[in-house]
């Protein structure tokens, strides 16, 4: 049976590559901001799920993965930033301060119709980083591709002080979770 990663995501591809399954990309393609919930887990489910049925008509007994990461800080959901001025309005927020992670995975057997669903949370402790530090990071251009406007790997881990959870949760897809999920969809 095919593996379809519903992403286009290099840093979930990488991370699929790390389970050893043979699996395939087609990218769904969705309006995120339809599925969004007033909680940033439940968004996180939702929108897995939902990238993983737009592509179920094209891919006959596969088994489909569709993942999604929120961030939230006090409630708030954050997505990628618009322009410059958000992306350092963002990373101004979340300096010195805590936020979470939420990764969505969605898994569907098309064989027999099965779907699972499962959140993962992390904790996320960003470093109390200077406005010329934002500023520096910005010009670069990667925090304009980055949910919440950095990623763990950007300046050497510079931004964030420290996170508690599973690291691959913070890249966007638990291989953990994949794994488990797919068991349970067989």
């Amino acid at each position: 049976m095919k593996i379809i990663l519903a992403s286009g995501s290099p840093r979930r591809k990488e991370l699929m590559e790390k389970t050893g399954l043979k699996f395939e990309i087609d990218p769904a393609n969705i309006d995120e901001r339809k599925f969004q919930d007033k909680s940033a887990k439940k968004s996180a489910e939702i929108i897995a799920t939902e990238k993983a049925k737009e592509v179920v008509e094209r891919h006959p007994n596969s088994i489909i993965i569709g993942s999604d990461l929120v961030v939230s800080y006090l409630d708030h959901q954050l997505g990628k930033p618009t322009d410059e001025k958000d992306a350092k309005k963002m990373l101004e927020l979340l300096r010195g301060k805590t936020h979470q992670i939420f990764t969505g995975v969605a898994v569907i057997n098309t064989q027999n119709s099965k779907i699972t669903a499962e959140v993962d949370t992390v904790n996320i402790i960003m470093s109390q980083y200077s406005d010329e530090l934002i500023d520096e990071y910005i010009k670069t251009g990667i925090p304009m591709d980055r949910g919440r406007a950095y990623g763990l790997q950007d300046l050497d881990g510079k931004l964030i002080k420290g996170f508690k959870g599973d690291k691959e949760t913070i890249l966007g897809l638990s291989t953990k979770i994949v794994l488990e999920l797919i068991e349970k969809v067989k």
